[in-house]
């Protein structure tokens, strides 16, 4: 489609880009609403033609590129384009994303209501009803009848839109005589006949084509008795023609699209769908990492999805792939043609997602057929994880091929295609997150056999309580090729959570390079995952030339970002942008975010920075976490009098709700049955902390809020002995709630949001619960909470209680001493004090005590003379409240803070206003 692009010197050319929207060519009618404006780099003028053809020929940035529409200009800020740069963008204008979006809604209505006439047909069929559906059912991998239909229907529609385009570009198919569909129903009279379509489509796999074509057959000729077929037929001939007549199939997945919108079920299925603007940024920028390969070198890369989906992913990993060879030179007409054959694999235990994924890919290049693929459902029980086995080296069950034998094939004589260890130079994947259900049974089914083998060997990434993502790590860690680039879309708790410290470890020991880029937004709108609630991150990381016996400290660089993607354009765009940043500054802005460099000093230790969007702020969380105060006006630091431990060296936590009981009218588990306190007419003789109510645990001096009676008498007693009165909210939502830690003027039981701590003296326990309620305490807090649901939440494993980072009260030293004196002396006072959710801390009085006084807990104020002198001062502390205030600021302004809830952000205004910071 022609593309309006709007050049000038100097800047891009954005007042004649506008003029242009809304203009048609001549003989046209369709209206532009998107125009490429392009700024020249003005020593371009001094060239002369044969001096700017090298630039071009050089790939050098003398471009900036701005895009015009009637939404507004995008990207606010002047980026360096090269020239393959342009000719992306010009590739992304020929269909505005808009466009493509409205296109795949109207398509996929028109199919519900096709599928739906489709299985109303279907229930007409005397005596043939059940076998008609169960025989589709089958074959598609359904539960329902009507999605078993509506699957069949989509399934044509893409079968026809790949028949009427080889009819036309494949030289093979046009000497057997292929026909496209509009042929075959001129010569029956203008009906559309399934014998007819299977006869054309036999030809097709004559070729090959059998990845998209085993399915339509196989769900044709058991429906070829249905009443009125030939019309519904004919109802998705015209779907495929509207598809056709954008002709962007080559840049958007339509395929995923549809499905994406049809199936309602992909959380069972483990088919989350990811975003394809997310999948361009995430292979663009991974693609990049092969920038130093020759045209020959990219055109045998290795690249694997394990968890293929529709194809998304790897459809833009071979556009980025295929960019990248141009620009080193590639001229390789079959170029596409021995990639399918030979080098992109994708596995998945879904027959339907195999079939989506071999069209997507063979969009991308019409032009050339393929007599092959490594395109296979796996129907291992453990599906792909199978190859966590490594002895398992052969995928036999190809698409096309009928499952030639069980998979795996083992000691690589079985495997009609062979990965071996050692052979992935690219493993591009968003795998399933959690333990599967239902449709996903088949994927846990001898998984732990599997991962004891791997373990048995040294891969030790896999851990059941991260659930499948880690796994699917260690199978790409396992494959992967010294140098290969790994990339994958994971959940934002895998930066923080506690099960996922052996996959961060083994990342951390196998790969360099490290680069993380999350978007942790409140918003499900924002979100980058297109299908759940979860904040998501993208992980790309190069594997190690040889591979280490020991983990060695290690630097992450961790992008965050102010905006996700929401077109293919801006995610090509930010992935540009960050593979150009400078290596060696340690952080930074984006046009779109902020970047940081944070070392890693330890193994599998959380990834603090990740979700954070103020690199002040990731500055100020690992200088904490380091035990130094660091001021990101003066760029000093501070070192504190004490250093930097963990909760589980003052205390022990749990036991945990499971034991404790079960909530009334809920499952019974545990000891204690738990009533509401306000629900009971006498107090009960045991009581339990065991949720969170913001409205009325206000104080850290607080009472429990459920009565119990007794379940299990044994194990009852049990728990009466490790009650406690000091207790850590591991549920903690920033919004709503005031305290982190909080005690209890009687022993009580913990609960589902309240763990007991046990085993602390009150001289640290008061030290301890100061710090955790101050804004210093948070901010080690914070980074370690997994902010991975939705909302604002600052959620701890409950395995990752103890490792909370918290000073070391507990030692014997002149500091510690002095600490513990001064939480003694205050800890009364301040309990009583009533505190605002950590959200609105900023204007919190109260918790600005708190913040004076733990400062000078750690020594951070400068009215004492001694280490072993009490000094007590009226609030505000002149010499430490301002850093406190920008350390505040910095803290309420993040969106996994604040939620962006405008009674927050109204608040935060308001107080920038009156205090004058800017």
């Amino acid at each position: 489609m022609p593309v309006p692009v709007e050049c000038e010197y100097g800047k891009p050319a954005v007042t004649d880009a506008q003029k242009r929207l809304g203009q048609t060519l001549v003989d046209e009618t369709r209206a532009f609403t998107e125009v490429v404006a392009v700024g020249i780099d003005e020593s371009v003028q001094r060239d002369s033609p044969q001096g700017f053809r090298l630039r071009l020929e050089r790939d050098e940035p003398v471009f900036t590129v701005k895009r015009v529409s009637a939404a507004g200009i995008w990207p606010p800020d002047l980026i360096p384009a090269t020239p393959a740069d342009v000719i992306a963008h010009c590739e992304y204008t020929q269909v505005p994303q808009a466009l493509v979006d409205k296109l795949s809604e109207d398509i996929a209505q028109n199919l519900r209501a096709i599928g739906q006439k489709l299985h109303e047909s279907i229930g007409r069929m005397a005596g043939r009803t059940s076998d008609t559906r169960e025989a589709i059912r089958r074959r598609l991998g359904c539960d329902e009848d009507e999605e078993a239909a509506r699957t069949a229907c989509s399934i044509w529609l893409v079968t026809f839109d790949l028949q009427n385009d080889l009819a036309i570009h494949s030289v093979a198919l046009q000497k057997a005589g292929l026909r496209r569909t509009s042929e075959l129903r001129e010569g029956a009279g203008g009906v559309l006949l399934a014998e007819d379509l299977l006869g054309v489509w036999s030809k097709i796999e004559a070729v090959n084509y059998s990845p998209i074509m085993e399915l339509a057959v196989q769900t044709l000729k058991v429906s070829q008795m249905v009443p009125g077929l030939s019309d519904r037929l004919r109802e998705l001939e015209r779907l495929s023609a509207r598809l056709n007549s954008y002709h962007a199939k080559h840049m958007y997945n339509f395929a995923g699209e549809l499905w994406q919108r049809l199936v309602g079920d992909r959380e069972e299925r483990a088919a989350y769908y990811t975003k394809p603007e997310i999948a361009e940024l995430l292979a663009t920028l991974a693609a990049e990492r092969f920038a130093t390969k020759s045209a020959d070198e990219l055109a045998n890369l290795n690249l694997m999805d394990a968890a293929c989906g529709t194809g998304t992913l790897l459809g833009a990993g071979e556009r980025a792939l295929r960019r990248l060879y141009t620009r080193m030179g590639g001229t390789e007409p079959k170029l596409h043609r021995s990639r399918m054959e030979n080098h992109i694999i994708a596995l998945d235990i879904n027959g339907i997602a195999g079939t989506l994924t071999a069209k997507r890919l063979t969009d991308l290049d019409i032009t050339q057929d393929y007599t092959r693929c490594k395109i296979a459902i796996v129907t291992h029980p453990a599906g792909s994880l199978a190859m966590l086995d490594p002895r398992i080296t052969g995928v036999t069950d190809v698409l096309g091929f009928g499952g030639v034998a069980a998979t795996p094939g083992l000691s690589g004589e079985m495997g009609l295609f062979h990965i071996p260890h050692d052979s992935i130079d690219w493993a591009l994947l968003n795998p399933p997150y959690s333990r599967p259900f239902k449709g996903r049974r088949q994927a846990t089914k001898g998984l732990e056999r599997l991962r004891a083998l791997a373990k048995r060997r040294g891969w030790r990434m896999g851990h059941g309580q991260a659930g499948l993502a880690t796994d699917f790590g260690n199978l790409c860690n396992i494959r992967m090729a010294p140098g290969g680039v790994l990339s994958h879309v994971l959940p934002l708790n895998a930066a923080h959570g506690t099960s996922w410290q052996n996959w961060r470890k083994e990342l951390e020991k196998d790969f360099e390079d490290i680069l993380v880029i999350a978007h942790a937004s409140a918003d499900r709108l924002e979100s980058m995952s297109a299908d759940t609630d979860m904040s998501e991150m993208l992980v790309i990381a190069t594997k190690k030339p040889s591979r280490p016996r020991q983990w060695q400290p290690t630097e992450i660089r961790c992008v965050n970002l102010t905006h996700a993607p929401t077109t293919l354009a801006q995610g090509y765009a930010l992935a540009r942008e960050i593979a150009n940043l400078d290596s060696e500054r340690p952080q930074g802005q984006l046009s779109h975010g902020t970047h940081a460099r944070v070392p890693q000093t330890s193994a599998g230790s959380s990834w603090t920075a990740v979700g954070q969007r103020n690199a002040d702020l990731i500055a100020v969380c690992v200088h904490l976490l380091h035990g130094q105060a660091y001021d990101p006006d003066t760029l000093k630091t501070r070192e504190l009098a004490l250093p930097m431990s963990t909760l589980g060296e003052l205390a022990e936590s749990g036991p945990t709700h499971h034991l404790i009981g079960y909530p009334k009218g809920s499952k019974p588990l545990g000891a204690f049955e738990w009533i509401p306190l306000s629900e009971l007419d006498v107090k009960p003789t045991q009581q339990a902390m065991w949720s969170a109510d913001g409205m009325r645990q206000v104080r850290m001096l607080t009472k429990p809020t459920h009565g119990g009676t007794v379940v299990d008498p044994e194990l009852a007693r049990r728990m009466t002995d490790q009650r406690s009165q000091w207790f850590v909210n591991r549920n903690l939502a920033l919004t709503s709630q005031s305290l982190a830690v909080a005690k209890t003027s009687i022993l009580a039981h913990g609960g589902s949001t309240w763990n007991g701590l046990r085993e602390i003296t009150p001289a640290h326990a008061q030290c301890m619960a100061l710090f955790f309620n101050s804004t210093l305490g948070m901010l080690a807090w914070w980074p370690y909470g997994q902010k991975a649901q939705k909302g604002p939440r600052a959620r701890v494993q409950v395995k990752g209680i103890p490792g909370l980072p918290c000073p070391a009260f507990h030692i014997d030293t002149p500091s510690a001493k002095r600490a513990r004196l001064i939480a003694s002396h205050e800890f009364d006072r301040l309990s009583q004090l009533d505190l605002q959710p950590f959200a609105f801390a900023f204007q919190d009085a109260n918790r600005h005590q708190i913040d004076c006084v733990v400062a000078n807990m750690l020594g951070l104020s400068d009215v004492h003379d001694g280490e072993d002198e009490l000094v007590t001062f009226d609030y505000p502390d002149p010499s430490i409240e301002p850093l406190l205030a920008r350390y505040r600021r910095l803290f309420c302004h993040e969106p996994t803070v604040n939620g962006r809830q405008p009674s927050v952000l109204k608040a935060l205004a308001t107080w920038e206003d009156e205090t004058g910071f800017s």
